[in-house]
């Protein structure tokens, strides 16, 4: 919750005269949403006026929830954040998960927490079923092809929404949710702009308001860019990603990926789906209209990764022995998800594993240390298992001592207990 106080038309004040106090909403004025496919209720518990409420349901008129489905706000298990002259406006957010209190000193900065309560929320509901990136998405009014624009916070994804959303249905500029078929479960949200100082509070605007396109129903993932924006950029360009470059890139941008089944193998069937991800260099938003409807045209590529997660014993063989002070026994840590992908060039593999930690990527020698600790070993045994594979060349020893270690301090390996036991034939 933010603690700045922003200026706004909408201040409260004591003062207000009898005309105004009249306009307070009586009883409890309430949204019922539809976010990212769960109901979410917002109950307006002070502060609120019936101008302020109609503002309110104009900026979220895409997302009201016209199936009749309420969650009410449990507002006895929330506490308070202050007392009323002090954060005047106060609302309870409720979906199936829980109940939040929001508050703030001025309209905006409440609406602003307001938008941010709600999408999390929806996002808290979705936990473990959805795909979720932290993304924009328009979509071709015609065929629902949709693209996801990802990027950190300055890449210009609400910008190019805005200027796309002229040509292009609009989906979301906050969550790309993607369910197992590859449909979006859109959000169309208010989009959050800087009006005033970039320190203040965001407005909360309505994408009827901006004129945006409204995007199909169930529109399908097509392709996912990486944005790369930069000033001296003089045309845009795209760059195709592997998809061990592009999961790296895009799981600092996703929700509770960990909660998803196998989510690495569901990141891949993604990017298989959308013909890879690409990212795109440009300077401005009318610079990604040029080259964004040929790229929804990508057509999906075939799988050439496999999940390894479950797979048997490697068979060591040879006899090579690693002089260390320290032969720990090691073993694989428990991961939520192992890929294993051929390298573009042709020689060889990469492993995209997922921990508790989050993604690692593992090249070089290390998806070979990873296939041979299938039972655990010492570093003895590992050379042992690797020196019929991929061989050992003079010198050796530190090298794979430093892999192992990097691995090790990625929770990609870890020793093993002493009841487990080696296996070297």
């Amino acid at each position: 919750m933010t603690t700045r106080s922003a200026a706004s038309t909408h201040q409260w004040t004591k003062g207000s005269n009898s005309a105004e106090e009249a306009k307070i909403l009586a009883g409890k004025g309430e949204l019922n949403l539809r976010v990212l496919g769960a109901a979410v209720s917002v109950v307006l518990q002070a502060g609120v006026t019936q101008e302020l409420h109609a503002e309110l349901r104009r900026a979220w008129s895409r997302c009201l929830d016209q199936t009749g489905e309420s969650v009410h706000a449990l507002s006895s298990s929330v506490a308070d954040s202050g007392a009323p002259d002090e954060r005047p406006f106060r609302a309870t957010v409720s979906s199936t998960v829980g109940t939040a209190m929001v508050t703030g000193r001025t309209f905006r900065e409440f609406a602003s927490d307001l938008t941010s309560a709600v999408t999390l929320a929806g996002i808290t509901a979705g936990r473990g079923s959805l795909v979720m990136l932290h993304a924009a998405a328009l979509a071709d009014e015609k065929t629902g092809r949709t693209v996801a624009l990802v990027g950190r916070s300055g890449m210009g994804k609400t910008t190019a929404t805005r200027h796309l959303g002229a040509v292009l249905g609009y989906v979301t500029d906050e969550t790309v949710a993607v369910d197992g078929s590859g449909i979006i479960v859109a959000y169309p949200k208010p989009l959050s702009l800087i009006v005033e100082e970039p320190t203040a509070p965001k407005h909360q605007i309505s994408p009827d308001e901006l004129g945006l396109l409204v995007a199909p129903p169930a529109p399908t993932l097509a392709l996912v860019v990486l944005l790369d924006r930069k000033p001296d950029a003089d045309v845009p360009k795209v760059t195709p990603l592997s998809h061990g470059e592009a999961i790296i890139e895009l799981a600092p941008h996703t929700s509770s990926l960990g909660e998803v089944r196998r989510p690495v193998s569901r990141l891949c069937g993604i990017l298989d789906a959308t013909g890879g991800a690409v990212r795109v260099t440009y300077r401005e938003a009318g610079d990604l209209a040029g080259v964004l409807p040929a790229l929804l045209e990508r057509l999906a590529i075939a799988k050439t990764w496999s999940t390894v997660l479950s797979e048997g014993t490697r068979q060591s063989e040879g006899r090579r022995r690693l002089h260390a002070p320290h032969l720990t026994v090691l073993k694989r840590a428990d991961l939520l998800d192992a890929v294993e992908i051929p390298l573009p060039s042709g020689h060889g593999t990469e492993l995209i594993v997922m921990n508790s930690q989050g993604v690692v990527r593992l090249t070089g020698i290390g998806p070979a240390i990873w296939h041979a600790l299938a039972t655990p070993c010492d570093l003895n045994g590992i050379a042992e298992r690797l020196a019929p594979h991929i061989g050992l060349p003079a010198g050796y020893e530190s090298h794979l001592l430093s892999s192992v270690e990097e691995l090790r301090a990625h929770g990609v390996l870890v020793d093993a207990s002493p009841g487990e036991s080696v296996k070297n034939p």
